[in-house]
C-alpha cells in the first residue's frame, strides 16, 4: 500500500490522466453556484480559493469580484498554477488573480488582508486542519468570511455498485488525510475560534454520469493500494457503464457547507 503521505505527492504531481480527468471535474457548474452561494462573492471583494486546482473557481470568481476586486489561488501544484495563469490570460483578467504556491503550513499571503477564503474538497487533504484554520483566521480580515465545502466518503454512496462501492472506498482511502472531514468540519471551525457558523448539507442526485470521474479517480486509487484484485476493481468500473446505459445508474455524494466569521 502506498505511505499516507503519497497523497501529497499525488496533488503536488499530478499525472496527465489525471489532470485531464480534473480540468473536466473542475470546471464551474451549476451545482458549485450553489456551493458557493453563502459565500456572498461579489464586487470588489479580495477572495483566496485555497486549493484552486485547475482554476475554474478562481475565474469565476475574478469575473465576479471585477476589476476592483481580486483573487488569490492557492495551490501546492505548479501545473495547478500554470493553467490557473493561462486561464486568466484567456478570460483577459491577469490583473485579477495572483497566483501562489504553498510549501509550508503558512500562507504566502500577509495578516488581515482577505474578505473571503475558500476552500472545496482540500481540508480533507491537509496534515493539521486546527492549524489550517489558524492560519485562515489569520490572513482574513476582522470581518471576513470563511466558507468551506467538504465531502465524507461514508456517506457517499454508487449504484448499482452497493457494498462493493465501500470496498473500494476503503481500499482508496490512504489518500485522503481526514475521510470523514464533513461531519467534522463544523467543529473544527468552532475550535479555530470563528463565530456565526452556519452549516447546510447539500447533494445533487446523479442519474447521468456527472460523477463519473468521482468513481474513476477512487477506482484508480484502489488500484494503486494494492489492496484489492485489478479484475475486480475492473468488474466494478464496468458494472457502473451499464447502469448508465441501461438507466439504473445512481450517485450520491452529499457535501456540508460551512460558513462563518471571526
Amino acid at each position: 500500500m502506498p505511505e499516507p503521505e503519497l497523497f501529497v505527492e499525488h496533488w503536488a504531481n499530478v499525472d496527465a490522466e489525471s489532470m485531464a480527468r480534473y480540468e473536466i471535474m473542475f470546471q464551474w457548474s451549476a451545482a458549485a453556484d450553489a456551493f458557493y452561494a453563502a459565500a456572498d462573492i461579489r464586487d470588489g471583494l479580495i477572495v483566496a480559493d485555497f486549493g484552486c486546482g485547475p482554476g475554474h473557481t478562481a475565474i469565476e470568481f475574478a469575473r465576479r469580484v471585477g476589476p476592483g476586486g481580486h483573487v488569490h489561488a492557492l495551490d501546492i501544484n505548479a501545473d495547478f498554477l500554470e493553467r490557473t495563469r493561462q486561464k486568466a490570460v484567456s478570460a483577459r483578467f491577469v490583473d485579477r488573480i495572483t497566483t501562489h504556491l504553498i510549501d509550508s503550513e503558512r500562507l504566502p499571503l500577509a495578516n488581515a488582508v482577505l474578505d473571503r477564503m475558500t476552500a472545496r474538497n482540500t481540508i480533507i487533504y491537509v496534515r493539521d486542519p486546527s492549524a489550517t484554520f489558524a492560519e485562515f483566521r489569520r490572513v482574513l480580515k476582522p470581518d471576513g468570511i470563511v466558507h468551506v465545502i467538504e465531502g465524507d466518503w461514508a456517506l457517499t454512496a454508487v449504484e448499482p455498485l452497493g457494498e462493493e462501492w465501500r470496498t473500494l472506498v476503503a481500499a482508496a482511502s490512504w489518500s485522503w488525510r481526514t475521510p470523514d472531514i464533513g461531519r467534522r468540519l463544523h467543529g473544527i471551525v468552532r475550535r479555530a475560534g470563528f463565530s456565526r457558523i452556519s452549516l447546510e448539507i447539500l447533494t445533487k442526485p446523479d442519474m447521468e454520469g456527472r460523477l463519473l470521474g468521482m468513481i474513476r479517480t477512487v477506482a484508480g486509487l484502489a488500484r494503486e493500494s494494492g489492496r484489492l484484485e485489478p479484475a475486480r476493481i475492473n468488474a466494478a468500473l464496468d458494472s457502473v457503464d451499464r447502469s448508465l446505459v441501461d438507466g439504473t445508474f445512481l450517485a450520491i455524494t452529499p457535501q456540508f457547507i460551512v460558513t462563518a466569521r471571526l
